[in-house]
């Protein structure tokens, strides 16, 4: 499984995601929901990186042209530089995928501002 490349963000924002629940229907229009586990899953990660060389950048899009947006890969520790460990925000058996494509904004100067969505997946 590959790596999302070592570089860290100026910026990084994470949301809740979501519990996996089944339900039975019943013919009296009641409804029992049913929790298949404690872990969220989708769980949405934004990071934003500012500033960066073009070699920096290349190396984003280089992994994003590999994965797409349906192979999944892991964060490296440099990402998660504020937290104790990623298993603050996700279970450890979790990796990640692409969302939608790296978004890159360029700058004066030959840099480069590149945001990239992520979303967790078991």
């Amino acid at each position: 499984m590959a790596a999302f490349p070592a570089i860290e963000p100026l910026n990084r924002s994470y949301g809740l995601g979501s519990h996996v629940i089944g339900a039975a229907d019943f013919p009296n229009a009641d409804q029992t929901r049913f929790l298949h586990g404690t872990a969220a899953v989708d769980v949405p990660l934004a990071l934003e990186f500012v500033a960066l060389t073009t070699a920096e950048a290349t190396q984003i899009r280089d992994h994003y042209l590999g994965q797409k947006q349906h192979q999944v890969f892991t964060i490296p520790s440099a990402l998660w530089r504020t937290h104790a460990s990623q298993t603050d925000v996700v279970p450890a058996a979790h990796a990640w995928r692409y969302a939608e494509a790296p978004q890159e904004t360029p700058r004066s100067g030959g840099l480069v501002d590149v945001a990239v969505s992520l979303i967790s997946v078991l």
